[in-house]
């Protein structure tokens, strides 16, 4: 199913400017292939303008881009066929029921008639498939979205906040679907605001911001760039490593706060305030993809 190339996507310089302002500034990443990729970045980070120039929906002002092996400004139509998205808001026509939805979908793609069905099991959506979708939720529009992405069986599917609107109950639901089509050889990339979801699916992780890459890499290495202990301002960092490493505590500076190796923070005020130094703030260090997501585009939403 999924393609022979090690990456699924490969991008590389990605320019867009729309009048006076830089969507997209030399961004370059991969999305290695057969696993979940979150692509994550603030509100204006790029993410939906590199959605829409993967998808051939928009054409960058500079830049490449090789999507299963292929360029997409050379071979667009060999790609498309290959390809499933949910990008802003699902295209679903209102005055039909779900199940003609689909129908119309699949006589567009010219195939997948038989997929419906089981699509429509798939999204949790068999009683309701006689419904018109303009009496459905949010939650049920955005799975009968999946589910027509999935209509031509794709190799790569691009989900823009694909859970929006669901349920707890909807979102496990389509986070375990998502989890077996990676383990059945598809290559998914996931945008998101939620970032509890993207961890409970992502195997790697992308972050934009301000159109360029900040970082990428496996979801485990993402997480443990935090290790475990306590984050600790102060207004005196460099000493207060120096009094926390004299009493056995090890500790080291990140973006200007002291990052203690304890498990215990009333331990670290003790020793600190016994050395005249008094934290404005204390607190556990989470290790969760919201701090770290947080850090790195230093809480630019």
């Amino acid at each position: 199913m999924a393609s022979r190339a090690v990456n699924a996507v490969v991008v590389e310089g990605l320019r867009k400017t729309y009048k006076r302002t830089v969507a997209l500034d030399g961004l370059s990443f991969t999305v290695p292939a057969g696993k979940v990729t979150g692509f994550l970045g603030p509100n204006g980070a790029g993410k939906t303008t590199t959605f829409r120039s993967l998808l051939g929906l928009t054409k960058p002002d500079a830049g490449t881009m090789q999507v299963l092996g292929m360029d997409v400004r050379a071979s667009l139509p060999n790609i498309v066929p290959h390809l499933g998205a949910i990008v802003e808001e699902p295209g679903l026509i209102k005055g039909l029921n779900g199940r003609d939805n689909l129908r119309v979908a699949a006589h567009t793609l010219g195939r997948g008639h038989e997929k419906i069905d089981e699509l429509l099991a798939f999204a949790g959506l068999t009683a309701d498939a006689g419904r018109r979708i303009d009496g459905y939720s949010k939650g049920m529009r955005q799975r009968l979205a999946l589910a027509a992405s999935l209509l031509g069986d794709p190799e790569l599917l691009f989900l823009d906040e694909p859970l929006d609107g669901l349920d707890p109950a909807g979102q496990a639901q389509i986070k375990a679907s998502l989890r077996q089509l990676a383990a059945d050889g598809r290559t998914i990339v996931v945008s998101s605001h939620n970032l509890g979801d993207v961890e409970a699916m992502a195997d790697e992780v992308i972050v934009i911001n301000h159109g360029r890459l900040v970082t990428q890499s496996s979801l485990q290495e993402i997480l443990g760039v935090q290790t475990a202990g306590h984050i600790v301002e102060v207004d005196d960092p460099v000493r207060a490593v120096e009094v926390l490493a004299a009493a056995g505590v090890p500790a080291s500076i990140a973006d200007g706060r002291v990052v203690a190796e304890a498990e215990n923070g009333s331990d670290i005020s003790r020793i600190l305030s016994g050395a005249g130094l008094y934290p404005s703030a204390l607190y556990k260090q989470s290790g969760r993809l919201e701090e770290v997501f947080l850090r790195l585009t230093g809480a630019d939403q």
